[in-house]
């Protein structure tokens, strides 16, 4: 992708007041905050339902751990947010406190043992030592080149061109939904010196969700807009601090597990293991005994998917010592835990992956992966998003001074023109993003200002939706051209002026939401009651609760909800 070297043009968010400090842009308009939380509705449905009495909650307010990191790392640079449960009644080893980082990734985990993530090591802070997805490229060494590792938390601190902790742009994060709270960014080249240079196109969706009892479920999704295939991915890379847990516990195929031992992590040998050869799940943890503690990976024991041509090979669990030890002093206090799918995601494509966490003691561990069936909900897919079931987001263009703003369509008036909220496959994000003078413009090039996010030239707020491309368009009426829409004004960037990105015109729409089906069975009925009680609770926003239409939750929706519900 190129620079393109074009006089910016001031393009100014009317009344802009940001509530939320990543990407998500969300105003004084409660509406606007309605149109944001679709971009972050674009995971799958969970079949693994919230178990026991379990009080979470989530906040962007600064709420650090209270952890010891690593000489020199400071929690400040990293933070985004606070989600917190415990149990009403239960064991304390269950309940868990969780940071996540400004890349999205998981930088903190603590239960009644401390602080689980390790402390973090010189030049990657909060960058390696974290749990995150990983996607790499791996196609250079054919040709004698380095592989491609993009990270979902951001830059290795180097000598040269990273100097201070840099994290991958947060485009969008918030609680869509009740006790969860998902993450979006823009996946960057982890090594800024690596040859060769690829910015890539990857946006990596986290949602984290507290299913009760110590279990955490956690979706990545991975869309890939740009121009490369990114073909092995670590879901999850991370790991544990060897002096909390030091005993690797591999599940065996029909129950129990075995210890296995823990080397430098450099030696594959005996320390990969394929999903099929285990039981679905592997641990961290104190020791052996059914009353140790410790931490379990849930990924699976089953490819489904390997007959399909974009599966490359067996999906694995790799472990080992990240460090090793001098003088019996850890020298990188880190027991790197990972599962590995070599999947091809193609450009267009969208590939979910989904694990999970679970905490508490050994005998809680192995009895709670059994009896709710996370094994086999586990899961990986390739996902079609169609333009037909994708939701939209309504925009308004207003002109003041000379200068245009993009502003939310309010309800009741017609759009200018409207963006898929979710990535239709083959479609292209369309950014929204601020230079160093403080000029906003729009661009589906994410490195129309820089190619390196790392340099401090490009202030990334988020995404304003997604576009088509004019091959996948194909002159329908309903789409029109983004280049004739500001037609004479240079805030709009294309990557490749022989092409054009289209935007879907007023009259287009998106699925019908079903005010006051909150349980999304499409009727509503008396089961509705419940979810949507429990939505009151938390302020989590979704769609189909937001009965009177004012773009939140809350309380003022009791009467619609009643009316509704009384009128069917």
């Amino acid at each position: 992708m190129r620079i393109l070297q074009q006089t910016v043009r001031r393009f100014r968010l009317a009344s802009l007041s940001m509530l939320v400090i990543a990407g998500c842009l969300i105003n004084s308009d409660s509406t606007l905050a309605f149109q944001q939380s679709k971009l972050l509705t674009i995971f799958s449905d969970s079949d693994v339902m919230l178990a026991g009495n379990s009080a979470f909650t989530s906040t962007t307010e600064l709420d650090l751990s209270g952890s010891i990191f690593g000489f020199g790392v400071d929690e400040n640079d990293v933070y985004h947010a606070a989600l917190k449960t415990n149990l009403t009644s239960g064991p304390a080893n269950r309940d868990w406190e969780i940071r996540i980082g400004r890349g999205g990734q998981i930088y903190s985990i603590r239960s009644d043992v401390g602080e689980i993530v390790p402390p973090q090591s010189f030049g990657r802070p909060f960058n390696d030592e974290v749990f995150q997805s990983v996607s790499v490229n791996t196609s250079p060494r054919a040709t004698g080149g380095e592989a491609v590792f993009y990270h979902q938390s951001g830059y290795y601190v180097d000598s040269n061109n990273v100097t201070r902790p840099t994290f991958s742009p947060l485009l969008a994060s918030g609680s869509v939904e009740a006790h969860a709270y998902a993450t979006m960014c823009l996946a960057v080249q982890a090594d800024a010196e690596a040859v060769p240079q690829l910015p890539g196109g990857l946006l990596h969706y986290q949602r984290t969700k507290d299913l009760g009892d110590g279990v955490i479920e956690i979706t990545h999704s991975i869309y890939n807009f740009g121009y490369d295939t990114v073909d092995f991915h670590n879901l999850p890379w991370g790991g544990v601090r060897k002096t909390v847990f030091d005993n690797m516990l591999v599940s065996n195929p029909g129950g129990g597990f075995t210890d296995r031992p823990i080397v430098s992590f450099g030696n594959p040998t005996n320390q990969v293991v394929t999903a099929a050869a285990t039981g679905g799940w592997a641990a961290f943890a104190e020791g052996t005994s059914g009353s140790d503690r410790g931490l379990a990976y849930v990924f699976g024991d089953t490819d489904t998917h390997l007959n399909q041509p974009w599966q490359n090979t067996a999906s694995s669990w790799r472990w080992g010592d990240g460090g090793g030890d001098f003088l019996g002093i850890p020298i990188r206090n880190f027991n790197v835990g990972t599962f590995r799918r070599e999947i091809n995601v193609d450009p267009g494509d969208l590939f979910e992956s989904r694990y999970f966490l679970v905490l508490g003691d050994v005998d809680h561990i192995q009895t709670t992966i059994a009896a709710r069936d996370l094994v086999s909900s586990a899961t990986y897919e390739k996902r079609i998003v169609s333009a037909e079931d994708s939701d939209t987001l309504a925009w308004q263009i207003e002109e003041a001074n000379g200068q245009l703003s993009i502003v939310t369509a309010p309800a009741g008036q017609q759009a200018d023109f409207h963006t898929y909220a979710q990535p239709v496959n083959g479609s292209q994000p369309l950014f929204l993003m601020e230079d160093l003078a403080g000029n906003e413009f729009i661009s589906i090039d994410p490195y129309a200002l820089s190619n390196t996010p790392y340099d401090g030239q490009t202030n990334y707020k988020g995404i304003l939706g997604f576009v088509l491309p004019s091959e996948l368009v194909d002159n329908n009426a309903d789409h029109i051209a983004l280049a004739t829409l500001f037609q004479g004004d240079d805030f709009y960037f294309n990557t490749d002026p022989s092409t054009s990105s289209f935007v879907l015109t007023p009259g287009a729409a998106g699925p019908t939401i079903l005010l006051g089906d909150v349980n999304q069975n499409g009727i509503v009925n008396f089961l509705d009651i419940n979810p949507f009680i429990g939505l009151l609770a938390t302020e989590n926003f979704l769609a189909e609760a937001d009965c009177n239409q004012d773009g939140v939750v809350n309380f003022l929706d009791i009467a619609s909800f009643t009316e509704i519900l009384a009128g069917n």
